[in-house]
């Protein structure tokens, strides 16, 4: 890593070997070690280099390429307030040039400004970008100009314009060809903003333009996670699943991650799958809190941007970060517990609005149960609205074998939705054991009998055998009830 970092300091002796002045090479050597362990004193140690003879416009001109090269390096290491402030830096000393390392700092500049949320601010630096670049006829650069003005407007929120842009970008062949792809992509996220179900199937279509071009499923990850979506509009459960599923395995972006974990907890309540939509609320949570953190970083670049003199003293801005990383250390414990408090608080209210679920499905089926034939066919329209029968379906469908935690469902429903039936059964014959029970319900649910005897764990031919012994333990009236020979 250090030795990384030492040869993103190339360019800045290289500036200064072209403007020297003895004890820069001094200067120089601190400004390197800075770089590599201290984030603000390099800049600080740039600042004094002939901080006692500036004038003149070479003398201007190297100390703001010094300051261009030092953002860049602090870009590269992805540091965002340490390069927005070298390049404001940059900035201001280019400020009465022509160069095109002027150009090149606005267009850096305008970056970091949407990596850290201020849209407004880069809204404001790529327009004078276009200007600039306008002016020295770079279609290339206005092209992509053009484009982070769209991302910018998206950022803020401002859909219709943004769009506007995304739109001119598709058939712009001057812009970078990853760029005019994620236009696509885009689209159809401004799409399911602005328009939601009503644009499924152009979302679908965007989505599927955008993945097309890309060329790792990585790369992939948010036309999956769009595509998921609009799949679910259009009720197209299963293939949803998939989409959104892979999407949020494979994408490392947090906003991704958060679309794709939505659609997933809306695709399993619609499927009726609650304890999935559930379990994808609470990651949901998760995502959000990371997200809320981040998001406060803006504020703290902000706050950085407004105090540059009390950032170069050096002395004072070590305590403050020691305060401010104690403080975010104690705030992490605190969420941490709270996200802990919060998880055991839910487990104990899922186990009690169980058993609350279980007892009043069992109160029901007792008070409607006003004949035989009535509690039973009653009892089978309960069980087909619990998990088990939606279990069943989805081994059935998958055409493989139950695993013993399936099992263990269907026997525990069975015993719940009939368990009238079975006391009765019970009374009639009490040597009836789990499998007579397990065979009697099944068969009259309408299971298929290789899955009632996958449920049973044994063979057809014995399935046979203990439905001849059935016949002795029961009376031939309730034998008929259940069984239609």
């Amino acid at each position: 890593m250090k030795k990384s970092l030492l040869l993103l300091t190339f360019p800045l002796l290289f500036v200064f070997a072209g403007c020297g002045r003895s004890g820069m090479s001094y200067s120089l050597k601190t400004i390197e070690k800075s770089l590599t362990e201290k984030s603000v004193e390099a800049g600080i140690n740039l600042d004094s280099i002939n901080s006692v003879n500036r004038k003149g416009h070479n003398k201007r001109y190297c100390l703001a390429m010094g300051w261009y090269e030092l953002g860049k390096a602090y870009s590269g290491m992805a540091r965002d307030p340490e390069a927005i402030y070298a390049l404001l830096k940059a900035r201001e000393l280019f400020a009465d040039t022509l160069s095109t390392e002027y150009e090149s700092t606005l267009n850096l500049l305008g970056l970091h400004y949407i990596n850290r949320g201020l849209y407004d601010d880069a809204i404001k630096t790529f327009s004078t970008c276009m200007k600039l670049y306008g002016r020295d006829g770079n279609v290339s650069m206005v092209s992509n100009t053009y484009y982070n003005l769209g991302v910018a407007y998206f950022g803020k929120k401002e859909y219709a314009r943004s769009q506007k842009y995304f739109e001119s970008m598709l058939d712009d062949w001057g812009l970078d060809a990853e760029k005019r792809n994620s236009c696509y992509l885009y689209l159809a996220y401004i799409e399911n903003d602005l328009y939601n179900k009503e644009a499924a199937d152009r979302e679908l279509e965007l989505a599927d333009k955008y993945i097309a071009e890309c060329k790792t499923e990585r790369a992939k990850a948010p036309g999956y996670a769009i595509k998921g979506i609009a799949l679910y509009y259009k009720h197209e459960n299963d293939s949803a699943f998939v989409y959104l599923e892979k999407a949020h395995r494979l994408s490392d972006d947090l906003n991704t991650k958060i679309l794709a974990i939505t659609g997933l907890e809306w695709v399993a309540t619609q499927m009726r799958q609650y304890q999935a939509a559930w379990n994808a609320e609470i990651t949901n949570k998760e995502y959000q809190e990371q997200l809320n953190r981040m998001s406060n970083q803006s504020e703290i670049t902000q706050i950085q941007l407004q105090h540059n003199d009390e950032m170069q003293n050096l002395k004072f801005r070590t305590r403050v970060t020691r305060v401010i990383w104690i403080s975010i250390s104690l705030i992490i414990i605190l969420i941490a517990a709270v996200i802990i408090y919060i998880i055991q608080r839910d487990r104990k209210r899922e186990a009690y609005y169980l058993k609350k679920y279980d007892d009043l499905i069992q109160k029901q089926i007792e008070e409607k149960a006003n004949s035989e034939g009535n509690r039973i066919m009653e009892a089978c329209e309960a069980f087909r609205t619990g998990i088990a029968f939606n279990l069943v379906n989805d081994v059935a469908l998958q055409k493989r074998s139950f695993r013993q935690e399936e099992r263990d469902v269907v026997v525990h429903d069975i015993n719940l939705y009939f368990a009238n039936p079975i006391a009765a059964l019970r009374a009639e014959a009490g040597r009836l054991g789990q499998q007579d029970i397990n065979l009697i319900f099944c068969t009259l649910l309408g299971f298929d009998q290789e899955l009632v005897a996958d449920i049973m764990c044994t063979s057809r031919s014995n399935m046979r055998s203990i439905k001849s012994r059935l016949k002795s333990k029961i009376s031939a009236d309730t034998f008929s009830l259940y069984f239609k020979e």
